[in-house]
């Protein structure tokens, strides 16, 4: 009866494709799934029991997010996925982060945590293929449309009202430019 993953991919920005960290069809967990499944805190997600373990997030910016999509069979049981997400740029350390009460054999459910890796996790993780650095953001007019895209400092409130007022006076005055023009026809 094992207690580890049977399989991981991986997912997320910079990657053509989603990465599988086990061989299909091999008889052990592999190398770069041991490492993975050790060095991420994915122990202490499912099953706790280190008091030291982070409950909340840490500050700062973290960088992109990767997926970590595990399977966990038990016996014949069906194994539902489990998830742990991965911040391998996140500085000074890689952090990850496994959701509470994701089910698994049955009526099991993780623990889940913060983890802050050791500066190692983001070797390993880049061993088995995600890139060397963080992928850059999506630049505007080439990855994403210029809209989804805001400009530093630019609020178009005032723009926005400063038009809609304008409308209005216009709107009124030519009312009125109408209803002169009615009165000076009846004369």
């Amino acid at each position: 009866m094992a207690k580890e993953p049977s399989q991981g991919v991986i997912t997320g920005p910079g990657l053509g494709a989603p990465i599988t960290l086990k061989e299909s069809g091999a008889k052990s967990i592999g190398p770069d799934l041991a490492s993975v499944v050790e060095e991420s805190g994915f122990f202490l997600g499912v099953w706790g029991g280190d008091p030291d373990h982070l409950t909340h997030r840490p500050a700062g910016d973290l960088g992109p997010r990767y997926t970590i999509t595990y399977t966990m069979p038990f016996s014949e049981r069906r194994s539902d996925p489990i998830v742990q997400y991965v911040y391998p740029y996140a500085e000074p350390k890689p952090v990850t982060y496994m959701p509470a009460k994701q089910a698994f054999w049955g009526d099991n459910e993780t623990v889940g945590t913060w983890y802050v890796a050791r500066v190692r996790f983001k070797a390993t993780l880049i061993g088995v293929g995600l890139p060397a650095s963080a992928p850059s953001p999506p630049v505007a007019g080439i990855d994403t449309p210029a809209a989804a895209v805001p400009r530093a400092g630019f609020d178009p409130t005032p723009l926005l009202i400063a038009t809609a007022m304008l409308a209005l006076v216009l709107a009124a005055f030519q009312m009125r430019r109408h209803r002169l023009g009615r009165s000076v026809g009846r004369s």
